[in-house]
């Protein structure tokens, strides 16, 4: 897998991206891959007993409905940290 690890700079609301894996470690909470578009920010996360802090996150409206890794859902939108996320590549429109 490839590390999804993209300054928050390139990520914003309308981006076309994937859900993936952060590193082979540190599985995705969504397993089946899905793509979609950041619909909004989702803030900041916290996680573990004191608070450190996990990252960004965005709100996610996936192209199809997808149960997460405990199979709860399927869901249309999610808030996904970003580690997890990759940017679609750019499409060309001139040709």
């Amino acid at each position: 897998m490839t590390s999804c690890m993209t300054s928050s700079f390139d990520f914003g609301v309308g981006a076309q991206v994937f859900v993936r894996d952060a590193s082979p470690t540190l599985p995705s909470p969504w397993p089946q891959g899905p793509s979609g578009i950041i619909v909004r920010s989702g803030g900041s996360a916290l996680s573990g007993v004191w608070g450190k802090a996990a990252g960004r996150m965005w709100w996610v409206e996936f192209d199809e409905p997808q149960s997460n890794s405990d199979g709860s859902g399927p869901f249309s939108t999610a808030q996904v940290l970003e580690k997890y996320l990759e940017l679609a590549p750019a499409v060309d429109f001139e040709n």
